[in-house]
């Protein structure tokens, strides 16, 4: 789908505004990451890609989560 933008100015950063159904469609709302890359005179916007090393890092004693046990060991599976 193609719509047409302006550019206007946020705070002191410029912002286009993505209309409503160009975002439903691509799936983003307020809050989404995104990534932006320029090729020539464009201007390429894609939905931010997280690699689980970057969400490992992340992790801290204060945000882990605890074991789950889910069924009992059905095997020669040492616990």
């Amino acid at each position: 789908m193609g719509a047409k933008s302006h550019i206007a100015r946020w705070g002191s950063s410029l912002a286009v505004r993505i209309p409503k159904p160009v975002a439903e469609q691509w799936g983003v709302r307020e809050g989404s990451k995104v990534e932006m890359a320029y090729r020539g005179d464009r201007l390429v916007l894609r939905k931010r890609l997280y690699d689980l090393e970057e969400l490992v890092s992340r992790i801290t004693p204060e945000n882990v989560h605890a074991e789950v046990k889910t069924s009992p060991a059905q095997g020669n599976e040492e616990w």
